[in-house]
This record gives C-alpha cells, structure tokens and sequence, in this order.
C-alpha cells in the first residue's frame, strides 16, 4: 500500500514536472517573437505655415523655420540634398547669424500656404530638439534642458519680401511639430522626444521673430506582452 501510494506521487510529480516544462517551452514561444522584433526609431516633422496666402510677393519672400537637431547641433532628417519641396516654394538648409534653419523661397506673385508633413526611420535614440535655440529657462545649457522631462524655450522663425500688408490681415499661423525616438528592441521601448512651436506672428513682420517652443519627453519602458 505505501509503494503503491508512493508511486502514484511520483507519478504526479513528473507529471507537473512535465506540465510546468510545456509551459515554460509555450511561453518561451509566445515570448520570443516579441523579444527579438525591433522598431527602428523614426523622426517626423510636421509643418504647417498658415496666413501666407493673403501676402504678395515683393521680387523673392523667404520664411525660415526651426530644423530638428540633437544637442549638439547635429541635424536629422534633413538634408541640403534630400528637402522637399512644398507648391510654390524652393527650400534647402540655410545658415543664419542663430544657426541653420530650414529656409522657403517664392519668386510666384503671391505666397502660398505651407503643409509639409515629413518622416523616416533611423538608427539614433537621442534626445531632440527644434533649433535654433535662443534660450532655456534657468539659463540651462541645451544639453542640460534636454535631460530633463520637459518645458519651454525660445526658438526663432524668419519672415521677409512680402509686400506690406493692411495692419489688419490676419497673422501668419506656424504650427510645427516634431516627434523622434520611439523605437523598440529586446521589449524595451525607448524615449520619444518632442518639440513644438505653435505661434502666430503679425503678417506686417520681417525678419527674426523669437518665438516659444514646448519640448517633452514621454519616458520608454519595458512593453507589455
């Protein structure tokens, strides 16, 4: 009676032993898929310059924007080679007494509206930026700001050619926004970086404007199965 009941317990005991061992292959399985896919991070920029229609052209008008750039001034996604280029506009990579910035040029009689929405993948996870910046708060370095989870500095746009307009025309609307980082590997997801100017200036502008840009950090982890 007692070997009988000892070996009906291991009889039990292997067959956990074999229960938990398929589980632990099923999970594995299910697991593994998941740990080996990768997510390349990927950098957009959306821009969107409204109020220019209303404006004539005096010869050549340029606007110039803020370019994405990590802390050290190194830019991404755009290169002199690679910028598109919008209805009506000629644009490239321009340096200005602040930096580089991306420039639009129109020789057409009257200037058009921008809408420019922009992406692609790359390698790179590191913290990013709207540039040129004119100044953090605290006098913090760009470095320094951008470790931090978030807030507001200066950035600057650039308008100039237009005919003057009435004192009453409607402003000149940017809305830029760009997002990097995001990418996935081994479930571990990393940051995405932020930065964005939504600001309206008077349509009677010409030259550097300063202007506020909003930058945050959603913080990466490890993702759920």
């Amino acid at each position: 009676m007692g070997e009988q009941r000892t070996n009906t317990k291991k009889t039990l005991l292997n067959l956990l032993i074999a229960v938990t061992i398929l589980a632990a292959v099923i999970f594995l399985l299910l697991l593994l898929p998941a740990f080996v896919e990768t997510t390349m991070p990927n950098d957009s920029y959306m821009i969107k310059i409204t109020g220019l229609s209303d404006l004539a052209v005096n010869g050549t008008a340029t606007v110039m924007i803020p370019v994405p750039a990590n802390a050290e001034g190194d830019l991404v996604i755009f290169e002199s080679s690679s910028v598109l280029q919008p209805a009506g506009w000629r644009t490239a990579i321009r340096e200005t007494p602040y930096g580089k910035m991306i420039a639009f040029t129109t020789t057409e009689d009257y200037a058009q509206d921008i809408f420019r929405p922009t992406g692609e993948f790359e390698t790179k996870e590191e913290p990013r930026l709207l540039v040129p910046v004119l100044a953090t708060p605290d006098n913090a370095s760009v470095t320094e700001f951008t470790r931090i989870s978030g807030g507001t500095y200066t950035t600057v746009v650039f308008l100039d050619g237009f005919v003057p307009p009435p004192e009453d025309a409607a402003p000149i609307a940017f809305d830029l926004e760009y997002q990097g980082g995001g990418g996935v590997k081994h479930l571990i997801k990393e940051n995405i970086w932020t930065a964005t100017v939504n600001t309206a200036v008077p349509s009677t502008t010409s030259g550097f404007v300063p202007v506020s840009a909003d930058y945050s950090v959603t913080a990466g982890g490890i993702m759920p199965l």
